[in-house]
Protein backbone atom coordinates (compact mmCIF):
# COMPACT_ATOMS: atom_id res chain seq x y z
CA UNK A 1 0.00 0.00 0.00
CA UNK A 2 1.46 3.45 -0.87
CA UNK A 3 2.25 5.48 2.21
CA UNK A 4 4.09 8.60 3.19
CA UNK A 5 7.64 7.71 4.33
CA UNK A 6 8.44 8.43 7.96
CA UNK A 7 12.14 9.15 7.49
CA UNK A 8 12.48 12.48 5.73
CA UNK A 9 13.87 15.83 6.84
CA UNK A 10 13.82 18.64 4.34
CA UNK A 11 16.34 21.48 4.29
CA UNK A 12 13.57 24.00 4.90
CA UNK A 13 12.58 22.09 8.03
CA UNK A 14 16.15 22.21 9.32
CA UNK A 15 16.19 25.99 8.89
CA UNK A 16 12.85 26.25 10.68
CA UNK A 17 14.14 24.09 13.51
CA UNK A 18 17.24 26.23 13.91
CA UNK A 19 15.14 29.37 14.19
CA UNK A 20 12.82 27.68 16.64
CA UNK A 21 15.67 26.49 18.83
CA UNK A 22 17.03 30.01 19.07
CA UNK A 23 13.61 31.24 20.13
CA UNK A 24 13.31 28.51 22.76
CA UNK A 25 16.52 29.35 24.59
CA UNK A 26 17.87 32.18 26.68
CA UNK A 27 20.98 32.68 28.82
CA UNK A 28 18.87 32.66 31.97
CA UNK A 29 17.45 29.28 31.09
CA UNK A 30 20.85 27.81 30.30
CA UNK A 31 22.24 29.05 33.63
CA UNK A 32 19.49 27.58 35.81
CA UNK A 33 19.47 23.80 35.87
CA UNK A 34 16.37 23.91 38.09
CA UNK A 35 14.21 25.20 35.24
CA UNK A 36 12.47 22.55 33.13
CA UNK A 37 12.37 23.54 29.44
CA UNK A 38 9.43 22.10 27.54
CA UNK A 39 8.26 22.40 23.93
CA UNK A 40 4.66 21.64 22.99
CA UNK A 41 2.44 22.33 19.96
CA UNK A 42 -0.45 23.60 22.07
CA UNK A 43 -0.43 27.29 22.97
CA UNK A 44 -1.74 28.71 26.20
CA UNK A 45 -3.44 31.81 24.90
CA UNK A 46 -5.20 33.11 27.98
CA UNK A 47 -5.00 32.95 31.78
CA UNK A 48 -8.75 33.51 32.02
CA UNK A 49 -9.93 30.31 33.77
CA UNK A 50 -13.32 30.47 32.08
CA UNK A 51 -11.68 30.45 28.65
CA UNK A 52 -8.53 28.34 29.05
CA UNK A 53 -8.45 27.14 32.64
CA UNK A 54 -7.70 23.64 31.38
CA UNK A 55 -3.96 24.41 31.08
CA UNK A 56 -3.53 25.24 34.78
CA UNK A 57 -3.54 21.66 36.17
CA UNK A 58 -1.55 20.41 33.16
CA UNK A 59 1.41 22.71 33.81
CA UNK A 60 1.24 22.92 37.59
CA UNK A 61 -0.05 26.45 38.13
CA UNK A 62 -3.49 25.15 39.09
CA UNK A 63 -5.27 22.19 40.67
CA UNK A 64 -8.72 20.60 40.55
CA UNK A 65 -11.13 19.32 43.17
CA UNK A 66 -10.50 15.73 42.05
CA UNK A 67 -7.77 14.24 39.84
CA UNK A 68 -7.37 11.23 37.59
CA UNK A 69 -4.74 8.61 38.35
CA UNK A 70 -2.70 6.40 36.04
CA UNK A 71 -4.53 3.37 37.44
CA UNK A 72 -7.86 4.37 35.93
CA UNK A 73 -9.51 5.94 38.97
CA UNK A 74 -10.16 9.44 40.28
CA UNK A 75 -9.21 10.63 43.75
CA UNK A 76 -9.58 13.79 45.87
CA UNK A 77 -7.06 16.56 45.11
CA UNK A 78 -8.11 19.85 46.67
CA UNK A 79 -11.03 18.04 48.21
CA UNK A 80 -10.47 15.97 51.31
CA UNK A 81 -13.73 14.11 50.89
CA UNK A 82 -16.55 13.73 48.36
CA UNK A 83 -19.72 12.16 49.75
CA UNK A 84 -23.00 11.37 47.96
CA UNK A 85 -25.99 11.80 50.29
CA UNK A 86 -28.70 11.19 47.66
CA UNK A 87 -28.82 10.72 43.90
CA UNK A 88 -28.70 14.50 43.48
CA UNK A 89 -26.98 15.72 46.67
CA UNK A 90 -23.23 15.67 47.18
CA UNK A 91 -21.07 17.02 50.01
CA UNK A 92 -17.73 18.51 48.90
CA UNK A 93 -15.30 18.96 51.79
CA UNK A 94 -12.04 20.83 51.15
CA UNK A 95 -8.69 20.09 52.70
CA UNK A 96 -7.90 22.53 55.52
CA UNK A 97 -5.40 25.35 55.02
CA UNK A 98 -5.89 25.86 51.27
CA UNK A 99 -5.10 29.23 49.72
CA UNK A 100 -4.84 30.79 46.28
CA UNK A 101 -1.53 32.17 45.08
CA UNK A 102 -2.65 35.62 46.22
CA UNK A 103 -3.03 34.38 49.80
CA UNK A 104 -6.83 34.44 49.84
CA UNK A 105 -8.36 31.47 51.63
CA UNK A 106 -9.90 28.67 49.60
CA UNK A 107 -12.73 27.67 51.91
CA UNK A 108 -16.38 26.82 51.44
CA UNK A 109 -17.41 30.39 50.55
CA UNK A 110 -14.76 30.62 47.84
CA UNK A 111 -15.62 27.15 46.55
CA UNK A 112 -19.33 27.94 46.28
CA UNK A 113 -18.48 31.17 44.48
CA UNK A 114 -16.24 29.51 41.88
CA UNK A 115 -18.84 26.80 41.29
CA UNK A 116 -21.55 29.39 40.67
CA UNK A 117 -19.24 31.40 38.40
CA UNK A 118 -18.46 28.29 36.33
CA UNK A 119 -22.14 27.40 36.06
CA UNK A 120 -22.92 30.93 34.86
CA UNK A 121 -20.03 31.53 32.47
CA UNK A 122 -18.39 28.18 31.61
CA UNK A 123 -20.14 26.58 28.64
CA UNK A 124 -18.90 23.09 29.46
CA UNK A 125 -20.03 23.33 33.09
CA UNK A 126 -23.46 24.51 31.96
CA UNK A 127 -23.70 21.65 29.48
CA UNK A 128 -23.00 18.96 32.07
CA UNK A 129 -24.18 20.52 35.35
CA UNK A 130 -26.64 23.14 34.19
CA UNK A 131 -29.20 22.42 36.92
CA UNK A 132 -26.73 22.36 39.79
CA UNK A 133 -26.75 24.73 42.77
CA UNK A 134 -24.12 25.13 45.48
CA UNK A 135 -24.66 26.09 49.11
CA UNK A 136 -22.23 26.53 52.00
CA UNK A 137 -22.43 24.05 54.89
CA UNK A 138 -19.66 25.00 57.30
CA UNK A 139 -16.18 26.47 56.80
CA UNK A 140 -14.91 23.74 54.44
CA UNK A 141 -18.01 22.01 53.04
CA UNK A 142 -20.23 22.85 50.09
CA UNK A 143 -23.44 20.98 49.34
CA UNK A 144 -23.91 20.55 45.61
CA UNK A 145 -27.45 19.82 44.42
CA UNK A 146 -27.01 18.57 40.88
CA UNK A 147 -30.73 18.91 40.09
CA UNK A 148 -30.70 15.54 38.36
CA UNK A 149 -28.68 12.38 38.96
CA UNK A 150 -25.00 12.72 38.04
CA UNK A 151 -23.31 9.42 38.89
CA UNK A 152 -20.13 10.62 37.17
CA UNK A 153 -19.74 13.73 39.33
CA UNK A 154 -16.38 12.52 40.76
CA UNK A 155 -15.08 12.28 37.19
CA UNK A 156 -16.52 15.66 36.22
CA UNK A 157 -14.71 17.27 39.15
CA UNK A 158 -11.47 15.78 37.76
CA UNK A 159 -12.15 17.15 34.26
CA UNK A 160 -9.95 20.17 33.60
CA UNK A 161 -12.65 21.88 31.55
CA UNK A 162 -15.70 21.48 33.81
CA UNK A 163 -14.91 23.17 37.14
CA UNK A 164 -11.50 24.84 37.04
CA UNK A 165 -10.53 26.13 40.47
CA UNK A 166 -9.77 29.85 40.81
CA UNK A 167 -10.40 32.87 43.03
CA UNK A 168 -13.75 34.00 41.61
CA UNK A 169 -13.88 37.13 43.76
CA UNK A 170 -10.48 38.32 42.52
CA UNK A 171 -11.36 37.46 38.92
CA UNK A 172 -14.54 39.53 39.17
CA UNK A 173 -12.42 42.59 39.96
CA UNK A 174 -10.25 42.20 36.85
CA UNK A 175 -10.92 45.13 34.50
CA UNK A 176 -9.72 43.30 31.37
CA UNK A 177 -9.78 39.49 31.13
CA UNK A 178 -7.65 39.63 27.97
CA UNK A 179 -4.74 41.19 29.89
CA UNK A 180 -2.63 38.14 30.77
CA UNK A 181 -0.07 40.14 32.74
CA UNK A 182 -2.83 41.55 34.94
CA UNK A 183 -4.39 38.12 35.41
CA UNK A 184 -1.02 36.64 36.36
CA UNK A 185 -0.59 39.38 38.96
CA UNK A 186 -3.98 38.53 40.51
CA UNK A 187 -2.70 35.11 41.66
CA UNK A 188 -6.08 33.46 41.16
CA UNK A 189 -4.93 29.83 40.93
CA UNK A 190 -3.50 27.24 43.33
CA UNK A 191 -0.60 24.86 42.72
CA UNK A 192 3.16 24.39 43.11
CA UNK A 193 3.95 27.02 40.44
CA UNK A 194 2.80 30.56 39.71
CA UNK A 195 2.68 32.34 36.37
CA UNK A 196 5.59 34.74 35.83
CA UNK A 197 4.55 35.65 32.30
CA UNK A 198 2.59 34.49 29.25
CA UNK A 199 3.45 35.61 25.74
CA UNK A 200 2.39 34.37 22.33
CA UNK A 201 5.28 31.89 22.24
CA UNK A 202 6.00 30.98 25.87
CA UNK A 203 4.53 30.34 29.31
CA UNK A 204 7.01 31.04 32.12
CA UNK A 205 6.35 29.61 35.57
CA UNK A 206 8.18 30.10 38.84
CA UNK A 207 8.15 28.02 42.00
CA UNK A 208 5.46 28.81 44.58
CA UNK A 209 7.53 29.06 47.75
CA UNK A 210 4.35 29.02 49.86
CA UNK A 211 2.85 25.86 48.38
CA UNK A 212 1.03 23.82 51.01
CA UNK A 213 3.06 20.67 50.34
CA UNK A 214 6.37 22.51 50.35
CA UNK A 215 8.39 24.08 47.52
CA UNK A 216 8.60 22.16 44.25
CA UNK A 217 11.83 20.44 43.25
CA UNK A 218 11.94 22.61 40.12
CA UNK A 219 12.65 26.31 40.44
CA UNK A 220 10.57 27.01 37.35
CA UNK A 221 9.14 25.76 34.08
CA UNK A 222 9.48 27.26 30.59
CA UNK A 223 6.80 26.02 28.18
CA UNK A 224 7.52 27.09 24.59
CA UNK A 225 4.86 26.76 21.92
CA UNK A 226 6.34 25.17 18.79
CA UNK A 227 3.87 23.83 16.25
CA UNK A 228 6.37 21.96 14.07
CA UNK A 229 6.89 18.45 15.44
CA UNK A 230 10.36 17.88 14.00
CA UNK A 231 11.50 21.22 15.42
CA UNK A 232 10.31 20.17 18.87
CA UNK A 233 12.30 16.96 18.77
CA UNK A 234 15.37 18.73 17.38
CA UNK A 235 15.14 21.21 20.25
CA UNK A 236 15.73 18.33 22.67
CA UNK A 237 18.45 16.74 20.56
CA UNK A 238 20.36 20.03 20.35
CA UNK A 239 20.14 20.66 24.10
CA UNK A 240 17.83 23.66 23.80
CA UNK A 241 14.89 21.88 25.48
CA UNK A 242 14.51 19.07 27.99
CA UNK A 243 11.18 17.57 26.92
CA UNK A 244 9.28 17.53 23.63
CA UNK A 245 5.60 16.71 23.90
CA UNK A 246 3.47 15.07 21.18
CA UNK A 247 6.41 14.01 19.00
CA UNK A 248 5.47 12.99 15.44
CA UNK A 249 6.11 9.35 14.71
CA UNK A 250 8.48 10.13 11.81
CA UNK A 251 10.83 11.86 14.28
CA UNK A 252 11.04 8.82 16.56
CA UNK A 253 12.78 6.55 14.07
CA UNK A 254 16.00 8.51 13.82
CA UNK A 255 16.84 9.28 17.43
CA UNK A 256 20.38 8.64 18.60
CA UNK A 257 22.00 8.80 21.99
CA UNK A 258 21.08 12.46 22.32
CA UNK A 259 17.42 11.75 23.19
CA UNK A 260 15.17 9.17 24.82
CA UNK A 261 11.62 8.07 24.02
CA UNK A 262 9.49 7.93 27.17
CA UNK A 263 6.06 6.28 27.24
CA UNK A 264 3.14 6.60 29.64
CA UNK A 265 2.27 3.33 31.37
CA UNK A 266 -1.43 3.35 30.47
CA UNK A 267 -4.35 4.97 28.65
CA UNK A 268 -3.17 5.32 25.01
CA UNK A 269 -4.57 8.14 22.91
CA UNK A 270 -7.17 6.91 20.41
CA UNK A 271 -7.38 8.58 17.02
CA UNK A 272 -11.07 9.18 16.47
CA UNK A 273 -12.86 10.08 13.28
CA UNK A 274 -15.79 12.45 13.77
CA UNK A 275 -18.34 11.60 11.06
CA UNK A 276 -20.28 14.43 9.44
CA UNK A 277 -23.80 13.13 8.87
CA UNK A 278 -24.88 16.17 6.85
CA UNK A 279 -23.35 15.12 3.53
CA UNK A 280 -22.63 11.87 1.75
CA UNK A 281 -22.07 10.13 5.10
CA UNK A 282 -25.64 10.86 6.06
CA UNK A 283 -26.41 7.42 4.61
CA UNK A 284 -25.88 4.70 7.22
CA UNK A 285 -24.82 2.11 4.62
CA UNK A 286 -22.13 4.45 3.26
CA UNK A 287 -20.80 5.13 6.77
CA UNK A 288 -20.68 1.42 7.54
CA UNK A 289 -18.99 0.66 4.21
CA UNK A 290 -16.30 3.24 4.89
CA UNK A 291 -15.56 1.71 8.31
CA UNK A 292 -15.43 -1.81 6.86
CA UNK A 293 -13.02 -0.72 4.12
CA UNK A 294 -10.39 0.40 6.65
CA UNK A 295 -7.60 -2.08 7.40
CA UNK A 296 -6.87 -1.10 11.00
CA UNK A 297 -3.96 -3.49 11.50
CA UNK A 298 -2.18 -2.33 8.37
CA UNK A 299 -2.60 1.29 9.43
CA UNK A 300 -0.94 0.64 12.79
CA UNK A 301 1.76 -1.80 11.72
CA UNK A 302 2.64 -0.56 8.23
CA UNK A 303 1.67 3.09 7.76
CA UNK A 304 2.76 3.94 11.32
CA UNK A 305 5.59 1.40 11.53
CA UNK A 306 4.26 -0.35 14.61
CA UNK A 307 4.26 2.84 16.68
CA UNK A 308 0.48 2.54 16.95
CA UNK A 309 -1.80 -0.39 17.80
CA UNK A 310 -5.09 -1.32 16.10
CA UNK A 311 -8.21 -0.53 18.17
CA UNK A 312 -10.97 -3.05 18.82
CA UNK A 313 -13.81 -0.58 19.20
CA UNK A 314 -14.94 2.54 21.00
CA UNK A 315 -13.30 1.57 24.30
CA UNK A 316 -10.00 -0.10 25.18
CA UNK A 317 -10.09 -3.72 26.31
CA UNK A 318 -8.95 -2.59 29.79
CA UNK A 319 -12.54 -1.68 30.67
CA UNK A 320 -15.03 -4.50 31.24
CA UNK A 321 -17.79 -3.08 29.03
CA UNK A 322 -15.66 -2.80 25.86
CA UNK A 323 -17.06 -4.45 22.72
CA UNK A 324 -15.02 -5.81 19.83
CA UNK A 325 -16.87 -4.03 17.01
CA UNK A 326 -14.18 -3.15 14.47
CA UNK A 327 -13.43 -5.40 11.53
CA UNK A 328 -12.22 -5.15 7.96
CA UNK A 329 -14.50 -6.65 5.29
CA UNK A 330 -14.14 -5.24 1.74
CA UNK A 331 -16.79 -7.62 0.37
CA UNK A 332 -19.44 -6.44 2.80
CA UNK A 333 -18.40 -2.82 2.17
CA UNK A 334 -18.99 -3.36 -1.55
CA UNK A 335 -22.39 -4.95 -0.88
CA UNK A 336 -23.49 -2.01 1.29
CA UNK A 337 -22.46 0.51 -1.36
CA UNK A 338 -24.31 -1.50 -4.03
CA UNK A 339 -27.40 -1.46 -1.81
CA UNK A 340 -27.07 2.30 -1.32
CA UNK A 341 -27.06 2.79 -5.10
CA UNK A 342 -23.38 3.62 -5.59
CA UNK A 343 -22.07 1.80 -8.66
CA UNK A 344 -18.43 1.43 -9.76
CA UNK A 345 -17.30 4.00 -12.32
CA UNK A 346 -14.75 3.59 -15.08
CA UNK A 347 -11.87 4.60 -12.80
CA UNK A 348 -13.08 2.49 -9.89
CA UNK A 349 -14.63 5.40 -7.99
CA UNK A 350 -18.29 4.76 -7.29
CA UNK A 351 -20.94 7.02 -8.76
CA UNK A 352 -24.57 7.80 -7.97
CA UNK A 353 -26.79 10.10 -10.03
CA UNK A 354 -23.69 11.39 -11.82
CA UNK A 355 -21.89 12.25 -8.59
CA UNK A 356 -18.68 10.59 -7.44
CA UNK A 357 -18.43 9.10 -3.93
CA UNK A 358 -16.05 11.71 -2.54
CA UNK A 359 -15.20 12.20 1.14
CA UNK A 360 -12.96 14.87 2.67
CA UNK A 361 -10.80 13.84 5.61
CA UNK A 362 -9.41 16.53 7.92
CA UNK A 363 -5.90 16.23 9.36
CA UNK A 364 -4.45 18.96 11.58
CA UNK A 365 -1.08 20.57 12.00
CA UNK A 366 -0.48 20.14 15.73
CA UNK A 367 -0.70 16.37 15.23
CA UNK A 368 1.30 15.64 12.05
CA UNK A 369 0.65 11.90 12.34
CA UNK A 370 -2.91 12.64 11.23
CA UNK A 371 -1.63 13.70 7.79
CA UNK A 372 0.28 10.41 7.44
CA UNK A 373 -2.78 8.39 8.45
CA UNK A 374 -5.11 10.42 6.21
CA UNK A 375 -2.84 9.66 3.25
CA UNK A 376 -2.88 5.96 4.15
CA UNK A 377 -6.68 6.03 4.40
CA UNK A 378 -6.82 7.66 0.99
CA UNK A 379 -5.00 4.64 -0.46
CA UNK A 380 -7.00 2.08 1.54
CA UNK A 381 -10.42 3.47 0.64
CA UNK A 382 -9.78 3.84 -3.10
CA UNK A 383 -10.31 0.12 -3.90
CA UNK A 384 -13.70 0.32 -2.17
CA UNK A 385 -14.70 3.13 -4.52
CA UNK A 386 -14.15 6.18 -2.31
CA UNK A 387 -12.39 9.24 -3.72
CA UNK A 388 -10.67 10.71 -0.66
CA UNK A 389 -9.54 14.31 -0.45
CA UNK A 390 -7.20 15.17 2.43
CA UNK A 391 -7.46 18.67 3.88
CA UNK A 392 -4.94 19.76 6.50
CA UNK A 393 -6.17 22.45 8.90
CA UNK A 394 -4.46 24.37 11.70
CA UNK A 395 -7.14 23.58 14.32
CA UNK A 396 -9.41 20.58 13.90
CA UNK A 397 -12.16 21.61 16.33
CA UNK A 398 -12.47 25.00 14.66
CA UNK A 399 -12.68 23.36 11.24
CA UNK A 400 -15.28 20.81 12.37
CA UNK A 401 -17.40 23.55 13.92
CA UNK A 402 -18.12 24.56 10.31
CA UNK A 403 -20.84 22.18 9.05
CA UNK A 404 -19.38 22.15 5.54
CA UNK A 405 -16.02 21.33 4.00
CA UNK A 406 -15.41 17.95 5.67
CA UNK A 407 -16.79 14.44 6.05
CA UNK A 408 -14.37 12.81 8.52
CA UNK A 409 -12.50 14.91 11.06
CA UNK A 410 -9.60 13.23 12.81
CA UNK A 411 -8.89 14.00 16.45
CA UNK A 412 -7.02 12.37 19.31
CA UNK A 413 -10.06 12.09 21.57
CA UNK A 414 -10.79 9.20 23.87
CA UNK A 415 -14.32 8.02 24.60
CA UNK A 416 -13.12 7.82 28.21
CA UNK A 417 -11.21 11.09 28.31
CA UNK A 418 -8.41 11.55 30.78
CA UNK A 419 -10.77 11.01 33.72
CA UNK A 420 -11.88 7.51 32.60
CA UNK A 421 -15.44 8.77 32.38
CA UNK A 422 -17.48 7.51 29.42
CA UNK A 423 -20.61 9.44 30.38
CA UNK A 424 -19.41 12.97 29.78
CA UNK A 425 -17.53 12.18 26.58
CA UNK A 426 -20.38 10.19 25.05
CA UNK A 427 -22.79 13.03 25.76
CA UNK A 428 -20.36 15.59 24.33
CA UNK A 429 -19.73 13.69 21.10
CA UNK A 430 -22.91 11.72 20.33
CA UNK A 431 -25.91 13.34 22.04
CA UNK A 432 -28.04 15.66 19.92
CA UNK A 433 -27.28 18.46 22.38
CA UNK A 434 -23.63 17.54 22.93
CA UNK A 435 -21.10 20.37 23.02
CA UNK A 436 -18.76 18.62 20.56
CA UNK A 437 -21.34 16.89 18.37
CA UNK A 438 -19.60 18.24 15.28
CA UNK A 439 -21.10 15.63 12.99
CA UNK A 440 -24.71 16.57 13.85
CA UNK A 441 -25.59 13.12 15.17
CA UNK A 442 -29.32 13.16 15.92
CA UNK A 443 -30.55 9.75 16.99
CA UNK A 444 -33.56 9.61 19.32
CA UNK A 445 -32.80 6.06 20.49
CA UNK A 446 -29.18 6.92 21.21
CA UNK A 447 -30.22 10.10 23.04
CA UNK A 448 -32.59 8.09 25.23
CA UNK A 449 -29.90 5.57 26.13
CA UNK A 450 -27.38 8.33 26.86
CA UNK A 451 -29.91 10.07 29.10
CA UNK A 452 -30.56 6.82 30.98
CA UNK A 453 -26.83 6.24 31.27
CA UNK A 454 -26.33 9.70 32.76
CA UNK A 455 -28.68 8.78 35.61
CA UNK A 456 -27.56 5.19 36.25
CA UNK A 457 -25.62 4.54 39.46
CA UNK A 458 -25.76 0.73 39.29
CA UNK A 459 -22.59 -0.62 37.65
CA UNK A 460 -24.34 -3.57 35.98
CA UNK A 461 -26.96 -1.33 34.43
CA UNK A 462 -24.32 1.15 33.30
CA UNK A 463 -22.36 -1.65 31.60
CA UNK A 464 -25.50 -2.77 29.78
CA UNK A 465 -26.27 0.73 28.57
CA UNK A 466 -22.67 1.28 27.49
CA UNK A 467 -22.95 -1.88 25.42
CA UNK A 468 -26.06 -0.48 23.74
CA UNK A 469 -24.29 2.78 22.94
CA UNK A 470 -21.45 0.89 21.26
CA UNK A 471 -23.88 -1.31 19.33
CA UNK A 472 -25.69 1.69 17.89
CA UNK A 473 -22.85 4.18 17.46
CA UNK A 474 -20.22 1.80 16.10
CA UNK A 475 -21.54 -1.57 14.97
CA UNK A 476 -24.91 -0.65 13.49
CA UNK A 477 -24.99 3.05 12.57
CA UNK A 478 -21.31 4.13 12.54
CA UNK A 479 -21.61 7.63 13.98
CA UNK A 480 -17.89 7.61 14.78
CA UNK A 481 -14.73 5.96 13.50
CA UNK A 482 -11.98 4.60 15.75
CA UNK A 483 -8.88 4.49 13.61
CA UNK A 484 -5.74 3.76 15.66
CA UNK A 485 -4.36 3.91 19.20
CA UNK A 486 -1.16 5.78 20.03
CA UNK A 487 0.74 5.42 23.30
CA UNK A 488 1.39 8.74 25.03
CA UNK A 489 5.05 9.57 24.38
CA UNK A 490 7.53 12.33 25.21
CA UNK A 491 11.03 12.82 23.81
CA UNK A 492 13.46 13.64 26.63
CA UNK A 493 17.09 14.60 26.93
CA UNK A 494 19.28 11.89 28.52
CA UNK A 495 19.40 13.93 31.74
CA UNK A 496 15.60 13.77 31.93
CA UNK A 497 15.21 10.08 31.09
CA UNK A 498 13.58 9.58 34.49
CA UNK A 499 10.72 11.96 33.73
CA UNK A 500 7.30 10.44 34.42
CA UNK A 501 5.02 10.74 31.39
CA UNK A 502 1.41 11.36 32.36
CA UNK A 503 -1.42 9.86 30.35
CA UNK A 504 -3.89 12.00 32.32
CA UNK A 505 -2.42 15.40 31.37
CA UNK A 506 -0.65 16.21 34.63
CA UNK A 507 2.70 17.06 33.08
CA UNK A 508 4.37 18.92 35.93
CA UNK A 509 3.91 18.85 39.70
CA UNK A 510 5.87 19.57 42.84
CA UNK A 511 7.71 16.26 42.60
CA UNK A 512 8.92 16.65 39.01
CA UNK A 513 12.71 16.36 39.06
CA UNK A 514 14.94 18.96 37.39
CA UNK A 515 17.29 16.29 36.00
CA UNK A 516 20.94 17.13 35.41
CA UNK A 517 22.27 19.68 32.89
Amino acid sequence: MPRRPLTRLAGALALLAAATLTACSSPAQDADAGVLRVVTPYSVKSLDPLQQGLWAPEWGYGELLMRATESGTVEPWLLEKLYRATDTTWHLTLRPGLAFHNGHELGAEALASLIETNLADNKRARSLLGKAKASVDGPLTVVLDTGEPRPNLPNLLADEGVLPVFDAAALAEAPDLSDNAALAALGIYTGPFTVASLTSDRLTLKRNENYRLGPALLTGVEVSFVEDGQARVLAVRSGEADLAFYPPSEALRNLGDDARILTAPANPSPLRGFVNTRGVLGDTDVRKALALAIDYRTLAEDAMDGLYTPPVGMFPTSVPYARDDLRTDPAEAAHLLDTAGWTPGADGIRVKNGRELTVTILSYGSQPDTAVIATALQAQLAPAGFAVEVRDVPANYEAMADPSGWDVGMSFDSALGTTYDPLGRLHDFLHTGGQYNFGAVGDAELDRILDELSAAFDETERARLLGEVQRIAVAERTYALFIADRPVRVVASPAHAGYRVSSVLQHVDGGTSPGER
